[in-house]
């Protein structure tokens, strides 16, 4: 596909929105149920949860129409450029703490074991690096699927049946026999994420008339005060912090996660843009920022600078703007040095 600025946009908005679903998560659990800073950083981590599902409707977006003669029949170049760069930053998290003890002379097996089994498994925010590892792999049935539209909307209609509609409403009546016997049929390519890989494609090759997406942007509104309003109710009557309305498998993160898309999608505002070069230099450095801001929220945490610390209506967006510079200035670092480009960055 050619080059289309309003994605590359997009791309930023959804990378800033997970800095600031990090930063604003990071002290979510543990504040009081019932006071008002869980409220205002519930607010600010409900705004935030179309990011994941967004990016990965903008890989499906490229990735699925691309037919690369250089790429073959399976995509293993991209698999193993994804695989080294996880295992690249895994090892930058996971061996902090024993190069200190090692400088000191103090690292233990203890600390060594430990260290080894984070570079393994990763650090806690790149699971999204691992399925789109899965992903990759699919992305040659994500081709045949996507081929005819038709074979892409029936696969997309029961992926919305079964991964949101049905689990929604058996949940809403508590139908558990129900939604046990609709489990038992197996359907576990429509109960995962890579619907949202495919989607993004549906929505950009499919023309949406303005009074639909009209309805869209409201439902999307309302979705995103719904996980608030829900999340917040559900903590309170259980006593516990219950995520559940947070997840990309919840029908309100969908629906926002459309509107956004097509928000980004039909908005003229972005073909007009000054200095469009800027922007999408910004955004090829969007997997360095999602890789890199947990390091910088991880140390500010360190010496006592965290979300708890000041007011949150305050703290979560002044720690998210912080973050966010400090991790696009490390990929503009990191972007000019030939030997790390190659091995930290994702283009």
């Amino acid at each position: 596909m050619t080059r289309v600025i309003k994605y590359d946009f997009l791309r930023i908005a959804a990378s800033f929105s997970i800095v600031l679903l990090h930063v604003s998560a990071s002290y979510w659990s543990v504040v009081d149920i019932h006071g008002g800073e869980f409220i205002v950083m519930t607010i600010y981590n409900s705004l935030t949860r179309f990011a994941v599902p967004v990016f990965f409707m903008l890989s499906g977006l490229f990735l699925v129409n691309k037919r690369k003669a250089d790429e073959g029949w399976m995509p293993f170049r991209r698999i193993l450029k994804l695989v080294l760069l996880f295992y690249v930053w895994s090892a930058f998290y996971a061996f902090q703490g024993a190069v200190v003890d090692l400088l000191k002379g103090e690292l233990s097996a203890e600390v060594w074991r430990a260290s080894m089994e984070r570079f393994i498994f990763g650090h806690v925010h790149m699971w999204f690096v691992q399925m789109l590892v899965g992903f990759y792999l699919l992305i040659p049935i994500a081709r045949q699927i996507s081929a005819k539209k038709e074979a892409l909307r029936y696969y997309l209609i029961l992926w919305i049946v079964f991964r949101y509609l049905f689990p929604t409403l058996t949940g809403a009546f508590h139908w558990d026999t129900l939604q046990a016997r609709i489990d038992s049929l197996g359907m576990d390519m429509l109960v995962g994420n890579f619907g949202y890989f495919l989607l993004g494609y549906y929505l950009e090759i499919t023309e949406i008339k303005k009074e639909v997406r009209q309805g869209v942007y409201v439902m999307g509104i309302c979705a995103a005060g719904l996980t608030a309003f829900l999340t917040v109710r559900s903590c309170r009557e259980t006593g516990t912090y219950v995520e559940s309305w947070f997840s990309p498998a919840s029908l309100n993160v969908l629906v926002m996660s459309i509107a956004i898309f097509m928000c980004f999608k039909y908005c003229g505002i972005f073909d007009k843009v000054k200095k469009p070069e800027m922007w999408i230099k910004i955004s090829g450095y969007t997997f360095f920022i999602y890789m890199f801001h947990m390091f910088v929220i991880e140390k500010l945490n360190l010496i006592g600078i965290t979300t708890v610390s000041y007011p949150a209506v305050i703290s979560i967006p002044v720690l998210t703007i912080f973050a966010f510079l400090v991790s696009l200035l490390g990929a503009f670092l990191a972007g000019h040095i030939p030997v790390v480009r190659k091995i930290v960055l994702l283009h």
